[in-house]
């Protein structure tokens, strides 16, 4: 298993190499969200820099057809800079490195619809070259994915978790609706139900919304093992935040002795005080098909 970081400071990729990680996304002016934005001329400096570590650019949004040229002409100064794969989830993406006949290892990486076999095994067949498993299932569920896919597979290691997007400007809207003046930046939301806080963000094409607690998998690597990658997402995190928790994971990763070092490493995590969770790792589905057909049928006798 090899940690997959989100890179989200130039200068702290020598730290990360140092720690033996070698694998890097990179957000791009295209990127659905990015804790950073690097400019192709960066991205290029970043990959003679480092030869042996391997860089994916993040092309992961949903793109209107006016957008279509531009991401066209951004993948051929791809090509030329040799980046080692991107990261997507519009078929848009796929199709235009299919049509030109580039070799990128196309990671797909929609937020929720990786969710079973045999879709990542079907869509494999049409230029998937790997795959990001979406966080929003189990963790039983994941690793049964993993022994019934051939193609490399990406998990949610971690970092905060996507909850919503909205293409509309909701922050925005709401700023002008209430004519309250508020700082947009490092602003939260709370769930009612729940009370937990979410960040929530406009970029320019979406709001978004993100979970407050760090989805954590430090103790579980027994369990993970066999995944390709462990994505690390440093999205609202500082740079102190995001090198130790990434010199953490590879120190758990490296160690000779899991077991017996995962505790001291836990606390060492614990210690940074950020909220932690489990996420939707030990969580069962909320809905099974029977229950949704008993709901249908519920619906039904009561319009009668």
């Amino acid at each position: 298993m090899k940690l997959f970081i989100s890179l989200n400071n130039k200068s702290r990729l020598y730290d990360y190499h140092d720690m033996g990680i070698d694998y890097y996304l990179i957000g791009t002016p295209y990127s659905f969200y990015t804790p950073h934005i690097f400019p192709i001329d960066e991205i290029k400096e970043m990959i003679i820099s480092y030869p042996d570590c391997h860089f994916y650019v993040s092309l992961n949004g949903l793109y209107d057809q006016d957008k279509i040229d531009e991401i066209e002409t951004y993948i051929d100064q791809l090509v030329d800079i040799h980046v080692t794969g991107i990261l997507f989830q519009d078929f848009g993406v796929l199709q235009i490195v299919k049509d030109k006949g580039y070799h990128f290892d196309m990671m797909y990486a929609p937020e929720t619809l990786n969710t079973n076999a045999q879709s990542i095994q079907t869509l494999s067949k049409y230029g998937i070259t790997s795959a990001f498993l979406a966080h929003v299932i189990s963790l039983e569920e994941q690793i049964q994915i993993k022994k019934e896919v051939s193609i490399p597979l990406m998990m949610f290691g971690h970092g905060v978790e996507y909850m919503a997007a909205s293409k509309r400007k909701l922050v925005s809207n709401y700023k002008e609706a209430s004519h309250k003046d508020f700082d947009d930046e490092n602003l939260m939301i709370q769930d009612r139900s729940s009370k937990k806080k979410m960040h929530i963000f406009e970029n320019d094409s979406s709001t978004l919304i993100f979970s407050e607690e760090r989805l954590y998998t430090l103790d579980l690597f027994n369990q993970i093992k066999d995944m390709d990658y462990l994505y690390i997402e440093t999205l609202f995190m500082d740079d102190y935040e995001a090198i130790e928790v990434a010199s953490i994971y590879s120190d758990a990763l490296n160690s000779f002795n899991y077991d017996r070092d995962v505790k001291a490493l836990l606390a060492l995590l614990y210690q940074m005080n950020k909220p932690l969770t489990r996420g939707f790792l030990f969580d069962n589905t909320v809905y099974k098909l029977e229950d949704v057909r008993k709901i249908d049928n519920e619906k039904r006798e009561s319009n009668h």
